[in-house]
Formats: structure tokens, C-alpha cells, sequence
């Protein structure tokens, strides 16, 4: 009898102390909450006018800089249109014209009105020559006008030209080519294109920390690909509102990339600093175990 009740008590005592060890390794949970590592900006990039791709410049990973022609329409048509505006707005032939006649008419009208005043010409023939030098001068001036006119097509047919050219809005990483050439493309997107200087962090945060969160605080952000180097973000945006079901609410933070050394689409752990001890859900976790030790004693 007395071994059955050493027996019992030896592994009571096991279990016991096998409990109270796997309490201590849960005892230090990890730090931080739940969050994810984002682009700040994603564009599906697609082609203001509708045509058959000429060419794509640039493949999946290259590096773009905002400005950049990362691709091509055909454009044979557009350059036509082009180079003829350009023909006419260099074109000068009609402006010289009616400036020579404009300059002969005038002095017609000068020679008639000496004339006319000696009473050697009419008075019709001066009133004839002050005509033809008011037409000559609006002549002149339509020449002048068609010249500007000449020069606002030429000005239109570059722009038409140029929106053949697809041109990066940001600097960024090519992550997907979805078109090549040959492809005729209206509304589709040809390229995709992120930016990850700076990175988004989007955390999410129990209500209880609600009010205590603000932009312009500084955080701690740890990637799950590098549990050893936390990294230092900004709040950028609080959410105005939780989520009821969940009784969590959403965080956006900045985090500085400028050598492109943190990849984007990791999840990750963020600790968020404030005047008084890092905001962690660290605390909360571990009075949990401590109350399942408690109930299982």
C-alpha cells in the first residue's frame, strides 16, 4: 500500500514540476504585436491611350526612377503628324510674303498722299492705295496668327507622341511585366510597380491601447526573416475606429528603406515607444499563462 502511495506521489510530483517548467518556457512570450511589411505604394501601370505595344523596356526587379519611359506604343502615325506640324510652324514663306507686300502698299500710300496733296493724283486713287495698306496690314497679321496656330499644332503633336511613351509616376521596383509587345492594350495594366523607400507597417492593435497611439510616435519593428535587428519606424496614421467582432483597431507606420536592404511582404512584430514603458502585448499574454498555471494547480 505504502508503495502505491510513494508511487502516486512520484508522479504527482513529475507532473507537477513538468507543468510548472512548461509555464516558465511560456512565461516569456514574444514581444510586440502582429503586424505586416508593405510597399508605400503599388501602381498597376497602365497606358493613357489605347494601341498595339512596341516594345516593354524594362523586365521583373529593375529599379525605375519617376519620369522613366518604362515602355512604347506604336507611334509611326503620331510621328507623321509630328513632323508635318513641325513643317509648319518652321515654315516663314507666307509671313515674308505679306511682309513685302505689306511694305510696298504702305509706301504706295505715302507716295499717293504727297500726290493727292500737290492735287497731281486723285482722290481715288489715294483712297484706293489707304485700302490696299489696311489689307496688306491684316494680311500681315494673319500670317502671324497661323504662324502661332502652326506652332499650337506642333506643341499638340508632341503631346499626342508622347502619351505613346509609358512613363514610370514613381520610384520603384518593376514586380510584374503583364504585357509584351505585339499586344494591343485599352484598358489593361502593362507593368506593376512599387515603392519601398519608405516601407508601410500595418499593425493591428487591441482596443485597449486606443487613444494612447498617435502619428509622430517612434516604434521598434522586428522582421520574422530576422528576429535580431529591430528596425526604427513613425506612426503615420491611427485608425478613427476599431473593429467590433475583433476589438482591434489598425495602425499605419513609416519605416525608412533607402538601400532597399528590408524586403516588403514580411510579417513582423512592431513595440511602439511612449512616454512611459513599449506599448506590447507581452504583458497581457503572460498574466494569461500565469491564471492557466494558477487553474491547473
Amino acid at each position: 500500500m505504502w508503495n502505491k502511495i510513494l508511487s502516486r506521489c512520484i508522479v504527482g510530483g513529475l507532473a507537477g514540476a513538468l507543468l510548472s517548467a512548461s509555464v516558465a518556457a511560456d512565461d516569456e512570450p514574444p514581444m510586440g504585436f502582429d503586424c505586416v511589411i508593405t510597399p508605400s505604394r503599388s501602381v498597376d501601370l497602365g497606358s493613357p491611350v489605347p494601341g498595339q505595344i512596341h516594345q516593354v523596356l524594362v523586365d521583373r526587379s529593375a529599379r525605375v526612377r519617376a519620369g522613366q519611359i518604362v515602355a512604347e506604343l506604336d507611334s509611326r502615325l503620331e510621328e507623321a503628324n509630328l513632323a508635318i506640324a513641325e513643317f509648319r510652324a518652321q515654315a516663314e514663306t507666307e509671313l515674308k510674303l505679306r511682309r513685302s507686300a505689306y511694305a510696298i502698299d504702305r509706301r504706295t500710300e505715302k507716295r499717293l498722299n504727297s500726290l493727292a496733296a500737290s492735287k497731281v493724283a486723285s482722290a481715288h486713287d489715294r483712297d484706293r492705295a489707304a485700302r490696299d495698306a489696311r489689307l496688306s496690314a491684316w494680311r500681315l497679321r494673319l500670317a502671324h496668327d497661323d504662324l502661332q496656330l502652326f506652332s499650337l499644332e506642333k506643341a499638340r503633336a508632341e503631346t499626342a507622341l508622347d502619351r505613346r511613351r509609358i512613363r514610370s509616376p514613381i520610384d520603384g521596383v518593376v514586380v510584374a511585366r503583364l504585357r509584351e509587345p505585339g499586344e494591343y492594350v485599352e484598358d489593361q495594366a502593362l507593368l506593376r510597380i512599387v515603392k519601398l523607400d519608405p516601407l508601410h507597417v500595418e499593425a493591428i492593435l487591441p482596443m485597449r491601447l486606443f487613444g494612447k497611439v498617435s502619428p509622430g510616435m517612434s516604434a521598434q519593428v522586428v522582421a520574422e526573416y530576422d528576429a535580431g535587428q529591430a528596425y526604427r519606424a513613425t506612426v503615420e496614421l491611427v485608425d478613427p475606429m476599431g473593429d467590433a467582432g475583433s476589438g482591434t483597431f489598425g495602425v499605419r507606420l513609416a519605416l525608412p528603406n533607402p538601400k532597399g536592404a528590408i524586403p516588403a511582404g514580411l510579417k513582423c512584430r512592431v513595440e511602439i515607444d511612449t512616454d512611459g514603458p513599449l506599448l506590447s502585448d507581452a504583458h497581457g499574454a503572460s498574466e494569461g499563462r500565469r491564471q492557466l498555471a494558477a487553474s491547473a494547480r
